[in-house]
């Protein structure tokens, strides 16, 4: 199964939300907050119930941003993957087999430009664009890159997700519960 067969992508901060994750069809789960002990008990649950789990790793307490954090990722937590802004970061998971998910946010053009290049550069396996809300950046950076696109951040309502679908993306992650069954 692909990491994103379901284009709904629940991301939690709250670490008690996972019950509620486990009532979808999501097959992927962007855990956001907390500590390397409760991700990996969360990590467990959601991997028994058929998930893939992408820890964002920039947020996680207790990590460094080392190599041996990353390992740490992979082997004590048991993620299929990260989410990160830190292009070494995304070298290092791809060369430890880990599934790899390059965060750039779309503040303005440079930021776009300067993304681009790293998304290059680095190969993270998917990028996520942030905020979703940008059909038509969504597509132009689609049309530059071959990673598959995630759009996130700001996405609340049923309509924003048809658009960022439209325009390229192949999954949309959000915190709104009521977003988290849609198909």
């Amino acid at each position: 199964m692909h990491p994103f067969s379901y284009p709904i992508v629940p991301a939690i901060r709250n670490l008690k939300k996972i019950k509620k994750i486990l009532e979808t069809n999501a097959s992927s789960v962007f855990l956001l907050e907390g500590d390397i002990f409760s991700m990996k008990k969360s990590t467990k649950i959601l991997k028994d119930s058929g998930k893939f789990v992408f820890v964002h790793f920039d947020l996680i307490n207790g990590l460094g941003r080392d190599e041996a954090s990353v390992k740490l990722v992979k082997e004590y937590i048991g993620a299929d993957g990260i989410i990160t802004t830190r292009s070494n970061l995304i070298e290092i998971a791809n060369k430890l087999g880990l599934m790899s998910i390059q965060r750039i946010f779309l503040i303005d053009s440079k930021a776009v430009e300067t993304g681009i290049q790293q998304i290059k550069k680095h190969k993270a396996n998917f990028v996520e664009v942030m905020p979703g809300l940008l059909p038509s950046l969504i597509k132009k950076i689609k049309d530059e890159i071959e990673q598959s696109i995630i759009a996130g951040g700001l996405v609340s309502a049923k309509d924003q997700i048809k658009s960022a679908l439209e325009a390229g993306a192949i999954a949309i992650s959000t915190s709104k519960e009521e977003l988290w069954k849609l198909f």
